[in-house]
């Protein structure tokens, strides 16, 4: 019988250790809480190297939910443009706001509370929890979908998949797991071309092309 844990997640645990984005700037240890939740609010409908080139300058500037929200919203949208979508500014600006005014400056621990910030839905709201505050879940994007519907060989149905990548996710490293899945479907399973000759989840992966 199969064993996810064996088949899939030690091995992707293993290939991140050696072939992971471990330099972005917001996977650095020492990141705040409210730096994690302000690279999530930028990694939407963005590349990670997009973001990497103007996280770093940002938070040096606005480090806290009190600078960002005392920001100038001028100021702001200059330093997230190169990312597109503006409206990223208003987002990051109006979430730090009600942090402050809500949760005394704290970025809040609770799912339901997360999804009530502006700018931040289920994805960022998961990511949050699992990056912060270590929760043993997983959050599910297109890159996400698309491994896992491959190598399990099931519809990419939003809540079935999601459903699979909680199970999957590992209590104690949850973090690693869900950038692992991240990077390697960036690097390997990709959309177009995927990697599947020289792919270290061959064997067990249910679509493996030849």
């Amino acid at each position: 019988m199969f064993d996810p844990q064996r088949g899939f997640v030690d091995p992707l645990l293993s290939w991140y250790e050696q072939n992971g984005r471990h330099d972005l700037p917001w996977r650095e240890p020492d990141r705040t809480p409210f730096e994690v939740l302000l690279a999530e609010i930028m990694l939407q409908r963005t590349t990670a190297e997009a973001v990497a080139g103007v996280f770093r300058p940002f938070a040096a500037r606005y480090p806290t939910p009190a600078a960002a929200a005392a920001a100038p919203s001028d100021d702001i949208k200059g330093l997230v443009e190169p990312l597109g979508l503006v409206k990223r500014a208003a987002y990051v600006r109006q979430c730090a706001g009600q942090i402050l005014s809500r949760h005394a400056g704290d970025v809040p621990r609770e799912h339901s509370v997360l999804v009530d910030l502006h700018g931040v839905g289920e994805y960022t709201a998961r990511s949050v929890l699992i990056h912060v505050h270590g929760l043993g879940v997983a959050a599910v994007d297109t890159n996400v979908r698309r491994l896992l519907s491959r190598f399990f060989d099931v519809t990419p149905e939003q809540s079935q998949i999601a459903v699979l990548a909680d199970a999957l996710a590992p209590s104690t490293r949850s973090s690693d797991f869900q950038h692992a899945m991240l990077d390697f479907a960036a690097e390997v399973c990709t959309a177009d071309s995927p990697g599947c000759s020289s792919c270290p989840l061959r064997g067990p992966c249910a679509t493996a092309e030849e």
